[in-house]
């Protein structure tokens, strides 16, 4: 499966090359997780939770880092294998966190994506996604996010983000977790979060071969992904900062 021009995903081999030669990927561990996890006590053992390949042509060296992150289907206790969730730290003092770019390759995806209010316990946006393949997602300045493999395929996705940015896991850490978790009874909420609101859906912004190729297609489009303001202005998802 082409990812984008260059960069191969081998599904059956599970394997991520780049001009034919195999990337060696940055694991999440089982034991990375157990922090975020609706029931950690029902993990047993440690593994491979999900792969992250960094910084990839045809976008490096570029302003906008271009990776692949692999999720295999798995379960502890009753919720589906997810990202471990975090926000990103904003430009300066009040401005929201940057933007980010998703794009499904193979089987499918949730992303769960949150706004904080007074504090970090206080939610006062949650915003359900769910992507197919070729299926583009925004995640909107100020939102952190988690992303759940809710199927028995393995999830492949693309992204694209400001390099500049840093992550934060803290928040995630902290109250274990999403607002909500998914799991096989649905969406049950994490009673860690002081004020969690009513989910509300969304459907992906777009679709696309690839948002590599868009990118390098014209990439002045793209440029809301560094200005936090502008990306307000475009108001993703009906969220306006």
């Amino acid at each position: 499966m082409m990812i984008a021009p260059g960069v191969e995903y081998r599904e059956g081999r599970g394997e991520l090359l780049v001009q034919g030669e195999m990337v060696v990927p940055s694991v999440r561990r089982f034991s990375d997780l157990v922090i975020v996890l609706e029931n950690p006590g029902a993990l047993k053992g440690d593994g491979e939770a999900y792969f992250m390949y960094r910084d990839l042509p045809p976008l490096r060296g570029r302003w906008a880092r271009f990776d692949v992150t692999v999720i295999p289907p798995w379960m502890v206790g009753r919720e589906y294998a997810k990202t471990k969730g975090h926000y990103h730290k904003p430009p300066s003092a009040g401005k929201p966190s940057y933007p980010e770019i998703y794009q499904v390759h193979s089987g499918r995806a949730m992303y769960l994506l949150q706004r904080a209010g007074a504090s970090p316990s206080e939610i006062v946006d949650f915003i359900v996604v769910r992507a197919s393949p070729g299926d583009v997602v925004v995640i909107p300045p100020g939102y952190g996010h988690v992303t759940v493999n809710p199927g028995e395929e393995t999830l492949v996705m693309s992204n694209l983000i400001y390099r500049e940015v840093e992550s934060d896991y803290g928040p995630y850490e902290r109250l274990r977790g999403a607002a909500y978790y998914y799991t096989i009874d649905g969406f049950v909420r994490n009673g860690r979060y002081s004020s969690v609101p009513e989910i509300r859906e969304a459907k992906p912004l777009w679709r696309s071969q690839s948002i590599a190729i868009d990118f390098l297609e014209d990439e002045r489009s793209f440029s809301w992904l560094r200005d936090v303001d502008r990306a307000c202005e475009e108001g993703f998802l009906g969220v306006r900062c």
